[in-house]
């Protein structure tokens, strides 16, 4: 029985080493896994640390508050299931993404792990928080909603254009998009901005403007509901708002470029994520939180679909589309994988058959020398064997004159005594 427990202790201590090796990271998000911006801001988050010499391991929890209401009941009802599932589990750090996260780690997470732990964060849209948390727990990337480049584009579009309509689903993150879009709205004394937001989308579908090439952006759509109550997918959303015909549908979110939305000045989850795990890093390097500051600048990117413009029937200027990423299919950057692919493709093919080519050229001068070769050697045969008969049978008889074989020339070659008896 002692034996048992010196292994049972050694074998403890040997996963404590190994444990203590790696950096554990609680990571916390507002929608669910399957949700493509969080999925992109966790996928870079995770992929950033696991590419650099530091080890780290993962523990993923959800709110799921794109289906979920985000009520005190919920909060409590989650608060308990976590304080019951990471008793015994005290994380190096936490990563937390977008508003419901960040504010539900704000207000527990000392009931959760007792202690403070530095927090990371990404996808906040609520640039309020930045005069709440103390900066000597929370530093992050902050998501901002860059108003002013889409105007542009818009007026680009369509110079006539005075209407503008942003959609939303009425979440706490429409309400963050909303404030910080009213505090630009006197800026563009010629433009008219109508905010139609809604839980439901049979709503917004009846408030969505009938007139010709009327431009919409969409700001957030995740938490929209059927008549059903249930909640749809962003790409479910898009195709119910582009049935109508008179939009050309912008977003400020690089996740909702699926079909029918052209595309616009946007967000990237995968820059916010990648950005959340730099500060992770540099915060082990320091050993502290100390002199690192939440990114609040503008870190988005023009994202198009090719195929949008061109049924839309606007054109980008050479200076944007230099600095865009063009998009030719539905929902993300698949279609400059497949470029790449196809362009892969055909150079593998054309040098597959250049190879092939040179190979049966060189195949046939080959063949083309071995048979000049073996005409040669036959040749040299024949010479050969008559040098043998003529040197075998006159040598003999008389000494004067022999024959001897030069590569491919016969020559005779006659004693100064057997020219003499000729001449003489």
């Amino acid at each position: 029985m002692d034996s048992f427990k010196k292994l049972l202790l050694v074998i403890s201590f040997t996963l404590s080493l190994y444990a203590s090796d790696k950096t554990s990271v609680f990571i916390l998000h507002s929608y669910s896994q399957e949700y493509a911006w969080t999925k992109k801001q966790h996928n870079s988050f995770v992929e950033t640390l696991n590419n650099s010499t530091e080890k780290f391991e993962f523990s993923s929890e959800y709110l799921d508050t794109k289906r979920l209401k985000f009520t005190d009941e919920y909060q409590e009802y989650f608060l308990e299931y976590l304080k019951m599932k990471y008793a015994e589990i005290n994380p190096d750090l936490i990563y937390v993404t977008d508003d419901n996260a960040l504010n539900f780690i704000f207000s527990n997470y000392k009931k959760i792990f007792h202690k403070q732990i530095p927090i990371f964060f990404s996808g906040v849209n609520n640039l309020d928080m930045q005069k709440i948390l103390p900066k000597d727990v929370f530093v992050g990337i902050y998501e901002l909603k860059d108003i002013e480049p889409n105007i542009a584009l818009i007026k680009q579009f369509s110079p006539q254009t005075r209407d503008i309509y942003f959609i939303g689903d009425n979440s706490n993150t429409y309400a963050s998009i909303k404030k910080e879009l009213e505090s630009k709205q006197s800026e563009f004394a010629n433009i008219n901005f109508h905010y139609l937001s809604d839980e439901y989308i049979s709503k917004i579908k009846s408030q969505l403007p009938t007139k010709p090439r009327s431009f919409v952006i969409l700001t957030t759509i995740g938490n929209f509901k059927d008549s059903k109550n249930i909640t749809l997918l962003p790409r479910e959303s898009i195709d119910i708002i582009r049935e109508n015909k008179n939009l050309i549908i912008l977003s400020m979110e690089d996740s909702y470029m699926y079909d029918g939305v052209v595309g616009g000045y946007v967000t990237s989850g995968s820059s916010q994520g990648g950005g959340a795990a730099k500060l992770v890093l540099q915060y082990l390097e320091k050993g502290s939180l100390e002199g690192l500051e939440s990114i609040d600048k503008d870190s988005n990117e023009y994202f198009f679909n090719l195929k949008e413009l061109s049924n839309s029937r606007v054109i980008l200027s050479e200076y944007i589309a230099r600095n865009s990423t063009l998009i030719d299919n539905d929902n993300s950057i698949e279609g400059e994988k497949s470029m790449f692919l196809n362009i892969f493709t055909i150079v593998f093919i054309v040098l597959f058959f250049g190879v092939v080519t040179m190979y049966a050229i060189e195949k046939k001068k080959y063949k083309h020398q071995a048979k000049k070769i073996s005409k040669l050697e036959y040749l040299k045969s024949k010479l050969y064997a008559k040098d043998q008969f003529i040197n075998k049978h006159l040598s003999p008889l008389f000494d004067l004159a022999y024959w001897r074989l030069e590569t491919d020339k016969e020559k005779l070659f006659v004693s100064k005594e057997l020219l003499a008896n000729f001449v003489g």
